[in-house]
């Protein structure tokens, strides 16, 4: 396949004339979409396009030789290793935006998570800037929404300053080592020197993505008892934080969810139980007693299994883990003789 490399002036200064003469909108918007895609990707294949595009193979070639045909400048390059891509001093001149993407963009970040960065003062000031862009028609929807929805991504107690979080966070910008201690979660410390790749964060707590002896692994920022910024490292180019993180962080809830036990309780009382352990219970059906259930618990430990069943108290029973009975039973034993008489 071959594109023209040739830009004819009228696309040039007005590269969104061939979306107007569409009369299908949807097409309209998908070449627009299909155009600024391959100005932020550089070069990219016809089936990664009609996957990010939702839609065939068939239907992102038809659409490139539409955009051919119009004075786009692709490029393109088949067998191994090749692809489709515009010419790099082409850059579009589409600013229009819709409501809905005005309404996106200004509700879609969490101040406080850019302020630990230090770039709350620039969001602040890029928000009042888009705002003052935001054309009349749409005034009024933008600031209904405005006034009706906030995102706050922290969870309701966490911990309060991350004290090494900007040296972390340049190390990562820097491609530089980080040396210093880190406390494990039975409160242990440990020397650590890690190679810094990236930063994450989940529910409101950051964690830093580091590898040592060819691994790459996840850290609490707040557990961080000193960190000292080293030398420089030579990045795995194909190391990608916004693919890892997903995928490592399923990898890790299944973890965190490896001690399996089943317990029989009340049907009204496993909205308690999912309040305590949210995300680690499934009801399996009616167990033998009337208006009871079954229900299979995943948890990170037996610690957290037994705090989970002294909660429910004789409001359940443990099915198919003696030994997480055993632990209650001992547990509730030491409590009487430590408070009895009190």
């Amino acid at each position: 396949m071959t594109y023209s490399t040739q830009v004819s002036d009228s696309f040039c200064h007005s590269p969104s004339s061939i979306l107007w003469k569409r009369r299908d909108t949807l097409r309209a918007d998908r070449l627009l979409s299909l155009i600024l895609t391959l100005q932020d990707q550089g070069k990219t294949t016809a089936s990664h396009l009609a996957g990010a595009l939702g839609v065939s193979r068939r239907t992102i070639l038809r659409d490139l030789d539409a955009l051919s045909l119009s004075g786009v400048p692709l490029l393109a390059e088949g067998g191994p290793g090749g692809g489709i891509w515009l010419d790099p001093a082409y850059r579009t001149s589409l600013t229009g935006m819709k409501e809905a993407e005005l309404r996106t963009l200004l509700v879609s970040s969490d101040p406080r998570l850019l302020e630990d960065l230090g770039w709350g003062q620039t969001f602040r000031e890029t928000q009042r800037k888009l705002r003052a862009s935001v054309p009349r028609r749409f005034e009024s929807g933008v600031e209904h929404l405005r006034r009706r929805l906030v995102i706050d991504s922290r969870w309701w107690w966490h911990e309060a300053g991350n004290p090494h979080l900007e040296a972390l966070q340049a190390a990562v910008w820097e491609n530089r080592v980080i040396e210093g201690e880190y406390q494990t979660w039975d409160g242990q410390t440990k020397a650590v020197r890690l190679e810094a790749y990236g930063l994450a964060a989940k529910a409101g707590l950051w964690y830093f993505i580091g590898r040592r002896e060819g691994e790459w692994r996840t850290y609490r920022v707040s557990r961080f008892v000193t960190a000292r910024i080293g030398g420089t490292f030579a990045r795995d180019p194909d190391f990608d934080v916004s693919a890892w993180w997903p995928a490592h962080a399923a990898e890790f809830a299944a973890e965190m969810a490896g001690f399996r036990f089943s317990l029989a309780l009340p049907e009204e009382r496993v909205r308690y139980l999912r309040g305590i352990a949210p995300g680690r219970v499934d009801v399996v059906g009616p167990w033998e007693t009337p208006g009871w259930v079954r229900v299979d618990v995943g948890l990170d430990s037996s610690l957290y299994a037994e705090l989970v069943v002294l909660g429910l108290g004789c409001q359940c029973t443990i099915l198919d883990n003696p030994e997480l009975a055993e632990a209650v039973v001992q547990r509730c034993r030491d409590g009487l003789t430590a408070h009895q008489g009190a």
